[in-house]
């Protein structure tokens, strides 16, 4: 669970707070470079290197110096300062993506979430990103059996590295 959190989180570390109207990758840009995840049990080092080709944005992470996976992120609609990206990782071990999942940012608060509704009385989980300026995240990652009541089931600190 907490490495999925690294891989969901990490990647949308340190979002400034600004509209990003004109330009939905404006905020994405602020990913680049190194984090240090900590949580109750151990710190890790997260490296995100970004770029934008063409109409996708990508980023490849490595978690503890590991190549860990490419997440892309594709632009659906911008509303003020709320932003919703369709996102999809690619693991390095090369297993089967799985669905196309949705990031809404909406200033300092990331949530990303599955697209598809899960069958009656599964479980969903989700991220939740709430930023305190540009070096600093909390994640938490809920779950939730009705999608309306969610509890926090794991969360972790980001800080930008030195």
């Amino acid at each position: 669970m907490i490495r999925g959190l690294a891989l969901s989180v990490a990647i949308l570390a340190a979002m400034p707070v600004v509209a990003a109207a004109t330009n939905p990758y404006e905020a994405l840009k602020a990913m680049e470079g190194s984090w240090i995840a900590t949580t109750a049990h151990r710190t890790q080092t997260v490296d995100n290197h970004c770029a934008r080709t063409g109409l996708f944005f990508v980023c490849e992470q490595a978690i503890g110096g590991k190549s860990t996976a490419l997440v892309v992120f594709l632009p659906k609609e911008t509303s003020g300062r709320r932003l919703v990206f369709h996102t999809q990782t690619l693991t390095s071990a090369g297993d089967r993506p799985g669905p196309w999942r949705e990031l809404v940012i909406d200033a300092g608060r990331w949530t990303y979430s599955t697209l598809e509704k899960p069958l009656h009385g599964q479980r969903r989980t989700r991220t939740v990103d709430t930023y305190s300026g540009p070096d600093h995240m909390h994640a938490e990652v809920e779950a939730s059996s009705d999608g309306e009541r969610w509890v926090p089931v794991a969360s972790e600190n980001l800080d930008r590295a030195p």
